[in-house]
């Protein structure tokens, strides 16, 4: 499962679009991996990415975190994380950006499973 199929750049906390989230009904547990390929900025830039989860696609009401990755603060850092409480779909979220004029890129994969 690829929560980015290509790597996403951004420069301000954000959300992925809700027309790209993955349906995960069928699976109760996602572990995930971020790969941080560049952290950018001065005054040590740091990026906290997490994972949020929903019922429905109609609007951002009722999308909740599932879980959040270690912060990040270092170039071609690559940070794990078990999420085992899912509901009908997951997408990625930059809940915090630091430093001067910072930017992230990054991937974010990993696989499902049924307990």
């Amino acid at each position: 499962m690829t929560l980015t199929p290509q790597p996403v750049r951004t420069t301000v906390t954000t959300k992925q679009p809700l027309q790209q989230a993955v349906d995960v009904s069928r699976y109760d547990i996602a572990d995930l991996l971020l790969y941080v390929a560049a952290l950018e900025g001065t005054g040590g830039p740091t990026a906290t990415v997490r994972i949020i989860t929903g019922m429905q696609l109609d609007s951002e009401d009722g999308w909740v975190v599932a879980g959040t990755f270690a912060t990040v603060n270092t170039t071609n850092t690559a940070v794990k994380m078990r999420v085992p409480e899912l509901l009908k779909y997951i997408r990625w979220e930059v809940s915090g950006l630091t430093g001067t004029t910072p930017a992230v890129t990054f991937l974010i994969s990993g696989m499902l499973r049924q307990s």
